[in-house]
């Protein structure tokens, strides 16, 4: 079966009046139908770039684009703008990390959903409106006939996530792309918001890309992970593989900086130590290896390609693979 996405040597380079930000560098991986994807790693190491590239939404004139985006066989960066425009909300969908971002604050909830609706479904605006709030009801907003005509505002953070969520699942997109959209949230809203997209995924049979930088909510929702540094992914393969046994350094740092149920509350958790490069380049050597305690001269030359079609990959030259 064909993957629903496929993301083929992606590069995003950021233009600037005082130089370029080398944002994501030969980025590929894929999706299969049902199938969630986390994208892992620290502020700024390329997770979101990476995503809204998958709709195009990075602003064009300050924006170089490099490589294939195939959704459903469609290349998204050859697309002229009424076929980009098309696919956004129907066949891909987002949902965002700050909902205040993603509503117009001057229409309610319902009419925002319902325009959605109507644009892509050719739909009148009593169908449409009827669509609205079967969604709201359906991501379980209470009272969701009254909020029907609430303004962003007027809602709760949990209440607009939610929202936010039936606007982008109004039109059943095939794949849904969830940018952090916990991270604003208390840790019971998490859970709950959290379990909600796993049960609609279910039920609307989507697939999911789900950006994050928190290890246990990619444990929660993945099948497979992909850990990014420095605009790279650096470590891929099943989530439960990779995050019990991980192959790059990062990755275990990443890993060892996390708290856990039952660890010592009086042992120091380790750092890693120094700080991600500036992207200010295009970084063809191991970007950790000036942070990394197993680097060699070795890691300052070019990284090997590496067959991004196996189960499971690393980009470093030292990892013990055989503990697969």
């Amino acid at each position: 079966m064909n993957p629903v996405v496929e993301v083929k040597n992606l590069n995003v380079t950021f233009k600037g009046e005082e130089g370029s930000i080398f944002a994501v560098n030969d980025v590929s991986f894929d999706l299969a139908a049902g199938e969630t994807l986390a994208l892992l790693g620290e502020s700024g190491c390329g997770k979101s770039v990476t995503l809204k590239s998958l709709m195009r939404l990075h602003p064009m004139h300050k924006t170089q684009i490099e490589g294939q985006v195939l959704v459903e066989g469609q290349d998204v960066l050859k697309m002229k703008s009424k076929a980009l425009s098309a696919m956004r909300g129907k066949t891909v969908s987002m949902v965002f990390q700050e909902p205040m971002l993603a509503f117009d604050p001057v229409f309610t909830v319902g009419d925002q959903i319902a325009e959605s609706v109507m644009r892509h479904e050719r739909i009148s605006y009593k169908d449409a409106r009827q669509r609205a709030l079967e969604m709201l009801d359906r991501v379980r907003i209470p009272s969701a006939a009254k909020r029907l005509d609430a303004y962003p505002h007027e809602m709760s953070g949990g209440m607009r996530q939610r929202a936010m969520i039936a606007l982008a699942l109004a039109c059943k997109p095939r794949v849904l792309l969830a940018d952090e959209p916990t991270t604003a949230l208390d840790a019971t809203v998490q859970i709950q918001v959290l379990l909600l997209l796993k049960e609609l995924q279910r039920e609307l049979g989507m697939s999911m890309i789900f950006v994050t930088h928190d290890v246990g909510v990619a444990i929660e929702v993945a099948d497979r992970t992909a850990v990014m540094y420095a605009g790279r992914i650096i470590e891929q393969g099943p989530v439960q593989a990779v995050l019990s046994k991980p192959w790059h350094p990062y990755t275990q740092g990443l890993l060892g900086a996390t708290v856990h149920p039952g660890m010592d509350r009086n042992q120091a958790l380790p750092a890693i130590p120094g700080a991600p490069p500036q992207l200010i380049r295009r970084i063809d050597e191991c970007a950790f290896a000036p942070r990394c305690a197993q680097a060699s001269s070795r890691c300052l030359s070019p990284l090997p390609s590496v067959n991004t079609l196996t189960p499971r990959w690393t980009r470093c030259i030292h990892a013990d693979v055989s503990q697969a």
